[in-house]
């Protein structure tokens, strides 16, 4: 992909993401190099996420207290970030092909990926924006979340072929709700894992 495309594909995926989800879906990119893509997105977003906390400064002395302590811990943060993303992939395939959809994984985790890759240069950008303006790198942030929701919407009934926008809207909420299982489940074992080990 040249830097023209990368740039195109930039813009389609935040004004046309259908358009963009048609052109990712398109390139048939291997299954075992996405999720390899997928896993250093997540080891990447961590490292950023990380340095934005130091970056940010101390703020409230109660803030890391409010947090919990895999955002402090950027190898347990990169794992976890990459479980998610893992459920987060195979909630949209699993959840959209019950709702007829007709997207293979491979097409939910070349998006999701993609996702992934912006979420990263917003990341980037938004830390150095914080040290000149925190109050503008605040609205970026939220912008950005509507944002993302819009183009996720786009990817996911392109993704599982919906006419309607709506029926995207219903497979993002429940998948979200079997994540949050998901996610429980995984954080019980661990908690039962780590009590038994101590």
């Amino acid at each position: 992909m040249t830097q023209a495309q990368f740039k195109a594909l930039i813009g389609q995926t935040l004004f046309r993401p259908r358009e963009a989800a048609r052109v990712l879906i398109s390139m048939r990119l291997p299954g075992h190099w996405l999720w390899t893509a997928l896993a250093l997105m997540a080891v990447l977003n961590a490292i950023v996420y990380s340095v934005s906390l130091t970056v940010a400064g101390p703020g409230d002395p109660n803030a890391p207290m409010m947090m919990p302590a895999a955002f402090h811990a950027p190898v347990l943060f990169a794992l976890l970030l990459f479980l998610a993303l893992v459920l987060t992939v195979l909630s949209l395939f699993w959840v959209g092909v019950k709702f007829g959809g007709r997207a293979a994984i491979e097409d939910i985790l070349v998006l999701i990926t993609w996702l992934q890759v912006l979420r990263l240069m917003l990341q980037v950008g938004v830390t150095i924006l914080v040290l000149a303006m925190p109050a503008l790198a605040m609205i970026v942030i939220m912008v950005a979340s509507i944002w993302g929701i819009y183009i996720l919407v786009g990817f996911v009934a392109e993704a599982h072929g919906f006419v309607s926008s709506l029926g995207a809207l219903g497979v993002i909420c429940l998948a979200l709700l079997v994540m949050a299982i998901g996610l429980t489940i995984v954080f019980s074992i661990l908690g039962v894992a780590v009590m038994e080990g101590a």
